[in-house]
């Protein structure tokens, strides 16, 4: 078997329509599936020509393009292995990560060739080989697609998970198609949509159900800070009807469209992942996305999709619960995927006593570790690098991803998510999730962002508010009821489940690289020692 053969059945079936539209730094490109074929074909017989062959590892170290793509297509017809490293490493995870995989081979642009007086992973590769060079073969070159055992690894990427030490996620033929089944069925599409993702990985998803993928103009490095104004105006242009993109993306196109008093009616679905999505982000993209189905989607890069759930399927109830330290919910887990609830301590000593026994399911409402198994679960690791601390087996031999999130389930089986397991914190009070806060912060107004540390013996809770003059530093510390806080008049009131000992202001949150969502908690520690506490 061969993923791309199923590119190769939509060429036949749907030659003419298209399958990417690039329209970066002004240009307006577009290929159809035909000729995504041919030009894979093209590429595939080049990357023999050039001496790579089946099982070689090739890092793909190009900017987002349809070329990339066109590359990506013919790596896997050949049977080698694509190696993608995300645009948000710094030199440091890349030198990492590569040292991982010791690649055969890297396609990149002329520019990016520096990198080898930089780094010896880089400069140790043996065969080194140009991105146009091989994107552009010449028409009447072919290569028939190499037929693969359905385990043979087809795709490598990495992920830092919460040690930000790289593992690296090997995604076999058998596994992209099983991905595949599970995404078109939870998260549907149709041949006649137009899609804008900001997720690489997810467009051969939607080439593989026929769709036609736009490529963002944007540097995805900063999803937080793109230019909305040209993604507003991309959308318009390729009369695209649904978007694929992480919480941050979302929030800056959404604050954009608000303050220009626009409505893009044109939207139908919108499906937001990859970090925390909270309500207030859902109410706000609905205000300017009237006519769109925004879907939440729960999961990890070993684990995608886990959970999700529309913003029409939050109750009041549930808001409230949200805005008193509940958590946030994610919504059922989807068919596909078999989820429990267990005790981290439980988790731990089952690892480490080499498991193949039984674990206790937490009942509704007890908050534990969030342990998923299923068809388009990783189940481990290249090299069996980091699998002691995330995968386990019960007797059935099946395995376990631990997910390393908190969560519980409620009486109707939906999933609430209660943040990092190992952020948890555990004083006189009680236990508390600095995620918790996050989530009941996300309806305030004036609020950006808030969490909560614990520091010197007590309980701080920290505020990253929106608005910068100095006037509103002290009035919307103190009063918040101009507003509209949904549950007091005070940021005090409205935290009291808390507990807190005392409120820190902050400037800015630090983020997470890739998707600019996810608090960096040893980097608010430090950052506190500067910031204005009154």
């Amino acid at each position: 078997m061969n993923l791309v053969k199923i590119l190769d059945g939509l060429a036949y079936l749907q030659p003419k329509h298209v399958a990417l539209r690039d329209c970066h730094a002004g240009s307006d490109r577009t290929i159809t599936y035909l000729e995504l074929q041919k030009r894979a074909e093209c590429a595939a017989a080049a990357l023999i020509e050039s001496g790579i062959k089946k099982d070689d590892r090739v890092l793909l170290l190009v900017p987002l393009s349809i070329e990339t793509y066109i590359l990506l297509l013919a790596i896997f017809r050949v049977g080698a292995v694509a190696i993608i490293a995300d645009s948000s490493f710094g030199l440091n995870m890349l030198k990492r990560s590569l040292s991982l995989v010791q690649p055969d081979a890297m396609i990149s642009n002329p520019h990016l060739k520096f990198l080898g007086s930089i780094l010896s992973e880089i400069r140790n590769i043996r065969l080194k080989l140009d991105t146009q060079q091989l994107a552009s073969g010449a028409p009447q070159a072919q290569h028939e697609i190499e037929d693969l055992d359905s385990e043979h690894p087809a795709l490598i990427t990495f992920t830092s998970g919460s040690t930000g030490n790289p593992k690296a996620i090997v995604r076999t033929h058998e596994f992209l198609l099983q991905q595949q089944k599970v995404l078109s069925s939870t998260l549907p599409g149709q041949k006649c949509d137009v899609e804008l993702t900001t997720l690489p990985v997810f467009v051969l998803s939607a080439l593989a159900q026929g769709m036609t993928s736009v490529l963002p103009d944007c540097d995805m490095r900063r999803p937080g800070s793109i230019d909305a104004r040209r993604i507003v105006n991309q959308l318009a242009n390729c009369n695209v009807n649904r978007i694929i993109a992480s919480p941050a993306f979302l929030q800056r196109l959404t604050e954009f469209l608000q303050q220009e008093k626009l409505q893009l009616k044109a939207l139908q679905n919108i499906l937001t992942g990859g970090g925390p999505v909270f309500p207030s982000l859902l109410k706000q993209a609905k205000s300017v996305f009237p006519n769109a189905e925004i879907i939440a989607v729960y999961g990890s890069t070993e684990a995608e999709p886990i959970a999700h759930i529309t913003n029409k399927s939050m109750s009041q109830d549930d808001l409230e619960k949200i805005f008193t330290g509940g958590g946030l919910l994610a919504g059922k887990p989807i068919a596909n995927i078999e989820l429990a609830i267990a005790d981290p301590k439980e988790l731990n000593s089952l690892a480490k006593n080499g498991g193949n026994r039984k674990f206790n399911r937490l009942p509704a409402y007890s908050t534990g570790e969030i342990v998923v198994r299923g068809k388009h679960v990783i189940k481990t690791y290249l090299n069996e690098l980091g699998d002691t601390e995330t995968k386990f087996k019960e007797v059935d031999s099946k395995v376990w991803h631990r997910t390393g999130d908190a969560g519980y389930l409620d009486e109707h089986g939906r999933l609430w998510l209660m943040g990092r397991c190992a952020l948890k914190i555990r004083d006189e009070k009680g236990d508390i999730y600095p995620f918790q806060v996050e989530a009941a912060a996300s309806e305030i107004q004036a609020v950006r962002r808030a969490t909560c540390l614990r520091a010197d013996g007590k309980r701080i809770l920290v505020v990253e508010k929106k608005h910068r003059t100095p006037a509103q530093w002290f009035a919307d510390l103190f009063d918040f009821s101009r507003h509209s806080a949904p549950l007091s008049s005070t940021i005090g009131d409205a935290f009291t489940w808390l507990r807190f000992d005392e409120i820190r202001m902050v400037h800015s949150m630090p983020l997470d690289a890739r998707h600019n969502s996810k608090i960096q908690y040893e980097r608010l520690e430090r950052r506190l020692k500067h910031a204005w506490s009154p």
